[in-house]
């Protein structure tokens, strides 16, 4: 046990020298992207955004699921502020079936994939970085708009300081705040998603094939995430997926990816009821799946945001209150939700270093499995 605590601590000093070493080449680097962009900073003026000035925007969203699911608002509030204008988006080609059929974007662009042109008037980096800053530069626009932080604060006109570790709020107030800058409309903050026809189809197949009807309590669970420390364990996932189904008769679906295929078989070989199994499905799929589900349980992940947006009730499932990966940030973004979370008074910790996983260990199968009948019984009436 004291080996294992020596072992823990080292890891931590490592991260934390590593994160401080990034942080000193952030630096470095903007001290001279500054002074070579010191021409262009002191003539660009910083001047109020006019409708006049602006004809074709650029958004630019290039991480995860959940991340461009919760930019979805900020999208909705530029669209509303300049209706006569061209919206474009840039996001990475993991993501693009969640905007396919957004009637908000005139033209959705894939990185890498799709040209940039060089004539957009304003563009909007919604998340931190040196890519998605040098990528409002050579966009064109006059208007640029970014965070400082973490590389290439010098490519923008009008920055905000990526905060989120000291002033806490959820990831759609932080897009709104990007696009609020630009002067966003903000109408009403509920996400889109789109719903594909080749999604529709497969999921009508999926629930004959297995024999689902509408009367049917069906649960999907997702036991998987990106990081390893956010993931609850796959006893409890176990345990609560088979009480759901001796207890309360429900119809549950395991899904994950095709990386997550291991840890699905884990959870079911720990089950003695066999659920039903949706692995490495297309992005399309998985959406119109988890549509037609009446409860979602899962940790922070792409799937727990797809349920989200799609109106779901879901219980969600969080360890760590690091602002970094905290419930207050990035928990499900709607109405009926259940948060299930343990405060370890460890939100001074970064959660790279959490290597005992101990906030989520203290998460119990019987809390999930409380905050899941409440919405049943909800649902229910």
């Amino acid at each position: 046990m004291f080996k294992k605590k020596i072992k823990n601590l080292k890891i931590r000093h490592i991260n934390i020298f590593l994160r401080v070493l990034r942080k000193l080449a952030y630096f470095i680097l903007d001290c001279f992207g500054y002074l070579v962009f010191l021409p262009f900073l002191l003539t660009s003026k910083r001047k109020k955004f006019s409708k006049g000035d602006i004809k074709k925007i650029l958004i630019i969203r290039l991480d995860r699921i959940g991340d461009v699911l919760l930019s979805t608002p900020a999208i909705r509030a530029i669209r509303f502020a300049f209706l006569r204008c061209q919206l474009h988006v840039l996001v990475s080609d993991y993501t693009k079936d969640l905007l396919i059929n957004n009637p908000h974007i005139d033209r959705l662009l894939v990185y890498k994939k799709d040209k940039l042109s060089r004539d957009y008037s304003l563009a909007i980096a919604l998340h931190p970085g040196l890519r998605q800053n040098y990528l409002t530069f050579i966009s064109g626009a006059r208007f640029r708009i970014g965070y400082t932080g973490w590389g290439g604060g010098f490519f923008l006109t009008h920055r905000l300081k990526d905060d989120r570790i000291k002033r806490i709020r959820h990831e759609v107030e932080s897009a709104l705040e990007a696009v609020g800058m630009a002067g966003g409309v903000i109408q009403d903050k509920h996400l889109d998603i789109s719903v594909t026809q080749e999604g529709e189809r497969f999921a009508v197949n999926f629930f004959s094939e297995y024999g689902l009807q509408d009367k049917d309590l069906i649960v999907a669970i997702h036991p998987g995430a990106r990081q390893v420390y956010i993931r609850w364990k796959k006893e409890g996932f176990a345990q609560v997926a088979e009480r759901l189904i001796r207890e309360d008769n429900a119809k549950v679906i395991l899904i994950g990816s095709k990386e997550e295929e291991a840890l699905i078989k884990e959870v079911v070989s720990l089950m003695k009821e066999k659920p039903i199994l949706a692995v490495g499905l297309k992005l399309t799929e998985v959406v119109s799946l988890i549509k037609r589900c009446n409860l979602f349980i899962g940790n922070s992940s792409g799937p727990m945001h797809i349920a989200a947006a799609l109106g779901v009730p879901v219980v969600a499932i969080f360890g760590s209150i690091h602002p970094l990966d905290s419930y207050k940030e990035w928990g499900p973004w709607g109405t009926s939700q259940v948060i299930v979370s343990k405060d370890l008074n460890c939100r001074h910790c970064h959660p790279s270093d959490c290597k005992t996983f101990d906030c989520m260990r203290l998460i119990s199968s019987e809390d999930v499995l409380e905050a899941a009948q409440k919405l049943i019984y909800v649902k229910n009436g």
